[in-house]
């Protein structure tokens, strides 16, 4: 009986690296894949950032009150948000 125990955990043993080493080898060709979809990706995101900032600083060099006044605002927006989430967490 004790010879049976042994084997059943060897043999699982076995399977167990086995599944382990098939998971690995899924982790590893899904990063390759995710990184080969994301990469071009980011680079168009990255481009159209610095032709959207470009436009932006534009506009403030041209309307600075304004520009002040929307960062004001988008700053006091993102305030509330943040203390409505903080207040929430909190009654959990």
């Amino acid at each position: 009986m004790a010879r049976d125990i042994s084997s059943d955990i060897d043999r699982l043993s076995d399977q167990l690296a086995d599944l382990r080493s098939a998971l690995m080898k899924q982790a590893s060709s899904s990063a390759s894949e995710a990184s080969s979809y994301l990469a071009p990706r980011a680079r168009q995101v990255a481009r159209q950032l610095q032709h959207g900032s470009h436009d932006i600083s534009e506009v403030v060099r041209r309307n600075p009150g304004t520009a002040t006044g929307a960062l004001v605002g988008a700053l006091a927006i993102g305030a509330a948000i943040g203390f409505l989430l903080y207040t929430a967490a909190e009654r959990d």
